[in-house]
C-alpha cells in the first residue's frame, strides 16, 4: 500500500515535470517566432502613407496655387484703366528667358548641372503654361538671348536645344509669339557677332530686324546687336537698310520699339526706379561678347528714325525705367523705355518677372464714358512678377530634412518612438471601439506591461534597430515622394 502510494507521488512528480519542460519548450518557441517576427523586414505603409499625402499638399500649394496666385495679382483688370467696353489688345514680353545648358555652369558637376537644368526648365514651362492660360495674351515677345550658349554650339547641338526651347515655350494656336529678336548670347555682339550663328538663327526664328501691327501700333523689332558691327557689312547692313527704310516709310499708328540691348544713358541722371532690385546705378560697361548699352551715337539715330512712344529692352536682368529725349523735325521728343526684368529663375535676381502691355487705340482716342470725355495714352504697361522659385527650394528642403529626421528616428529610436509617436497615432487614428485599450489597466497590472500594451499598436514599429529595413522604407518613401515631382514636373 505504501509502495503503491509512494510510485503515484513519484508518477505525479515526473508527469509534472514533464509538463513544465513542454510549457517551457511551447514558450521559448513563441519567443522565437516573435524574434523572427520582429527581425523580418517590414515596411511601414501607414507613415509613408501620411509623409507622401503632406508632400503631396506642399507640393501642390507650391506648384499651383502659389502659381495661380500670381497670375491673379496680375490679372488684366487689377490694372487697366481704358474706357467701359473697350477691347485692347494684350501683350506678354518675356526678356532673356536664357535656358540653361552646358555654357551656363561650365565648372560644376555633370549630376548637379542636370538636375539644376531640370528645376530652371520646369520654372520657366510651369510659368509660360499659366500666364497663356491665365493671362491669355494676344501677342508674346521675346526680348533676345533665348539660349545661354547659342552663339556657340555647331549644328547639331543647336537644332536640339532649339527644339528644347519650343518643348518649353511652345506657341499657343490663334496667338502671335514672335521670338526673332536675337540676344548676345544667340549671335555675340558688335563687331564679334557670329556671322553663321547670326545667319542660322534668322533662318530658324525670322528676319531680326522687322516691323509688325498689333492693336493698332507699330511694333518695331531692331537687331541693335549687328547693327553695332562696325567691321563687317554683312552684319551691319540689313538692319541698317531696314532702319533707314522704317524712317522714309509713313507710320500712322503710335510706336513701340524692342530691342534686345538698352540704349544709352547717364545713370547718375536717368535712374532706373523703385521696381529695380538692384540699387547700384546701371551699369555701363562691355567685354567679350557683351556691352549693356548701345553706345550714345548710334542710340540717337536709333530713337529719331523710329521715333517710338515707349520701347522695351533686356540683357540687364533686372528692372529700369527711364525717360529718353532726342530730336525730331527741330523738336525735343521724349521716349519711355522699360528694361524688362528676366523671366529666368538663375540670372541673378529674386524675383523673375515679365512685362505686360496693354493696348487701346480706336480711331478717335476721345470717347464718351458715362458723359465725362476721356482721353489716355494708348497704352499701359505693368510688372508681372513671377513666382518666387527660391522659397519652393527652401520648402522643399525642410520638407526633406523633416522626413529624413522621422524616418532616422522611427528606425534607430524605435522604443521612443513607440512610446510618444504610436501610441498618439493610435490614440488619435482609432476608432471609438479601441478606445477601451487606452482605458487604465487593473492595479494588479505593472506599469512596464501596461506601457507594453500601449506600445502594441497596429502603429508600433519593431522595437530592434535594422538598417536593412531603414534603407528599405527609406527607399520607398523616396520613391512615392518622386513620383509626385516627376507627376507636376512632366504631366501637370
Amino acid at each position: 500500500m505504501v509502495y503503491r502510494n509512494r510510485s503515484k507521488s513519484v508518477l505525479s512528480k515526473h508527469s509534472k515535470k514533464s509538463d513544465d519542460k513542454a510549457h517551457y519548450k511551447s514558450r521559448s518557441k513563441k519567443k522565437s517566432k516573435s524574434k523572427s517576427k520582429s527581425k523580418k523586414l517590414r515596411i511601414y505603409w501607414r507613415y509613408i502613407s501620411i509623409i507622401w499625402i503632406l508632400w503631396l499638399g506642399l507640393i501642390y500649394y507650391y506648384e499651383s496655387v502659389v502659381v495661380k496666385r500670381a497670375m491673379k495679382k496680375c490679372q488684366w483688370s487689377t490694372w487697366e484703366n481704358w474706357p467701359k467696353g473697350a477691347e485692347s489688345h494684350r501683350v506678354g514680353l518675356f526678356a532673356d528667358p536664357q535656358i540653361m545648358d552646358e555654357y551656363s555652369y561650365p565648372g560644376r558637376p555633370q549630376v548637379v548641372n542636370y538636375f539644376t537644368r531640370v528645376i530652371v526648365d520646369h520654372y520657366h514651362r510651369r510659368n509660360w503654361k499659366y500666364v497663356q492660360y491665365y493671362l491669355d495674351p494676344d501677342s508674346n515677345f521675346f526680348l533676345g538671348d533665348l539660349f545661354d550658349g547659342g552663339r556657340n554650339w555647331d549644328d547639331k547641338q543647336w537644332i536640339k536645344e532649339y527644339t528644347r526651347f519650343n518643348e518649353i515655350f511652345p506657341k499657343k494656336p490663334l496667338r502671335r509669339t514672335v521670338m526673332s529678336l536675337p540676344g548676345n548670347h544667340d549671335i555675340g555682339f558688335g563687331d564679334e557677332v557670329i556671322e553663321s550663328s547670326l545667319e542660322r538663327f534668322s533662318s530658324y526664328f525670322g528676319e531680326t530686324s522687322s516691323s509688325l501691327e498689333a492693336g493698332n501700333h507699330t511694333f518695331v523689332l531692331l537687331d541693335t546687336i549687328s547693327l553695332s558691327d562696325k567691321k563687317n557689312p554683312n552684319v551691319s547692313r540689313v538692319p541698317m537698310e531696314f532702319l533707314n527704310n522704317f524712317a522714309m516709310d509713313s507710320h500712322p499708328h503710335p510706336r513701340i520699339l524692342l530691342t534686345h540691348v538698352p540704349l544709352w544713358r547717364n545713370p547718375e541722371q536717368q535712374t532706373c526706379g523703385k521696381l529695380r532690385e538692384s540699387k547700384k546705378p546701371f551699369p555701363i560697361q562691355k567685354g567679350l561678347q557683351y556691352q549693356t548699352v548701345i553706345d550714345e551715337e548710334l542710340s540717337q539715330e536709333i530713337l529719331t528714325k523710329t521715333q517710338p512712344e515707349i520701347l522695351f529692352s533686356g540683357d540687364d536682368h533686372d528692372h529700369c525705367h527711364i525717360l529718353h529725349s532726342y530730336p525730331s523735325q527741330g523738336e525735343a521728343k521724349t521716349a519711355q523705355e522699360i528694361t524688362v526684368k528676366s523671366c529666368a529663375m538663375n540670372m541673378g535676381i529674386n524675383r523673375p518677372a515679365i512685362q505686360l502691355l496693354s493696348l487701346y487705340n480706336p480711331s478717335d482716342l476721345k470717347t464718351v464714358n458715362a458723359g465725362e470725355e476721356y482721353e489716355s495714352k494708348t497704352y499701359q504697361t505693368e510688372l508681372c512678377y513671377m513666382p518666387d522659385p527660391f522659397k519652393a527650394i527652401k520648402m522643399y528642403l525642410w520638407g526633406l530634412l523633416f522626413s529624413a529626421i522621422f524616418i532616422l528616428y522611427m528606425h534607430f529610436f524605435p522604443k521612443s518612438f513607440n512610446n510618444h509617436v504610436a501610441i498618439t497615432m493610435n490614440r488619435v487614428f482609432s476608432r471609438p471601439d479601441n478606445v477601451a485599450s487606452d482605458l487604465p489597466l487593473p492595479t494588479s497590472v505593472s506599469k512596464s506591461k501596461s506601457r507594453k500594451s500601449l506600445t502594441h499598436t497596429k502603429y508600433a514599429v519593431n522595437d530592434t534597430r535594422s538598417v536593412k529595413q531603414f534603407l528599405a522604407n527609406a527607399t520607398m518613401l523616396t520613391i512615392s515622394v518622386m513620383s509626385i515631382f516627376i507627376y507636376f514636373y512632366t504631366v501637370v
